[in-house]
């Protein structure tokens, strides 16, 4: 496990084509209201690599 604060909310990678993200309810910002399902290649290769990046450079975790 590693932690970073390079990236923001939850996101679900799905073969390097669709990103889906979480979407929180704005009456109340700890409970997930929707999911956004985005089938684009180009962002999907953007997050991938943002991803990679900020795991990369993320503080290993040794205990939880």
């Amino acid at each position: 496990m590693r932690v970073t604060e390079d990236a923001y909310g939850n996101f679900y990678l799905i073969d390097g084509e669709e990103v889906c993200l979480e979407v929180a309810d704005p009456l109340s910002p700890d409970r997930l209201f929707g999911m956004l399902d985005l089938r684009d290649r180009g962002f999907a290769a953007r997050v991938n690599d943002g991803f990679e990046a900020a795991w990369a450079e993320g503080m290993v975790v040794d205990e939880v």
